[in-house]
């Protein structure tokens, strides 16, 4: 599984960094989410699915493999 992060829509809140720093970390210049790895580690997908639901915006998105 992987997160995909609309950055059109993601408005810095940083949440999703503070709940699961392990995946998500905030770019310095944009103030954006930035999604630190390709493939969700198994034992974070809980930890990664809190976080998709947490955010403001819903500017993020738990898929399967390789969709967009």
């Amino acid at each position: 599984m992987r997160v995909i992060a609309n950055l059109d829509i993601c408005q810095g809140h940083a949440r999703c960094e503070d709940l699961c720093p392990e995946v998500f970390s905030t770019d310095p210049i944009e103030g954006k989410v930035v999604v630190q790895v390709d493939e969700i580690p198994d034992d974070l997908i809980e930890k990664v699915r809190l976080t998709v639901r947490n955010c403001p915006e819903g500017a993020l998105r738990l898929v399967k493999g390789n969709a967009q």
